[in-house]
Parts: C-alpha cells; structure tokens; sequence
C-alpha cells in the first residue's frame, strides 16, 4: 500500500478484509476510491491529533458510516483501517431552500 506524506507524518489506508469484497458484490466499486480520498483528506488532521484506535465517519444527513481504525507504526507514521462501511439505511437528503 502506498503511503501518503503530510506535514504531520505519513498515512497508509487499507481496506478490512471482506470490505472491498463487500462494496464490489454490491456494485458500489467506486466507494473504494471514493472512501481512500475521503480517509486521505482527513489525513493530516488525524496525524496532527494523533488520533488512535475506533473513529467513526457518519454523515448525519444521509445516515452512510465509515468504521476505521487507526494505528501508530512509528511517531509520524500511521495507518488507517478502514473497517466497515453502512451503505444501509440512508437517509433521504433534505433540500434546503
């Protein structure tokens, strides 16, 4: 897995075993690129925070969550497991006038 490099250190994501597998039997394939970027552009938030262990990702409008779990390889060096993702469940997005 590639690492990406951020001013607070460098970040890996990987996918749990049987997410990916899940997504695809689904036919929601492109989730995957789609949860790398999402964990990757909260990643020097989470490295700045040294964050570690359970995160959960919700979006409180459409009810979809991201289960992940971070762990420290060195000072400034982590990786994130992403390890479940709710597509179940979403709530209708409500329009604002």
């Amino acid at each position: 897995m590639k690492k990406t490099k951020y001013e607070f250190g460098d970040l890996r994501v990987i996918f749990g075993e049987g997410v990916k597998e899940d997504l695809m039997a689904r036919g929601k394939e492109i989730f995957i690129d789609e949860i790398h970027r999402l964990v990757e552009s909260f990643g020097n938030k989470l490295l700045m925070t040294k964050a570690a262990g359970p995160i959960d990702f919700t979006n409180k409008t459409s009810g979809i969550s991201i289960l992940l779990d971070m762990q420290w390889e060195s000072d400034d060096s982590a990786v994130v497991y992403v390890q479940q993702v709710n597509l179940d469940n979403p709530q209708p997005a409500t329009v604002v006038e």
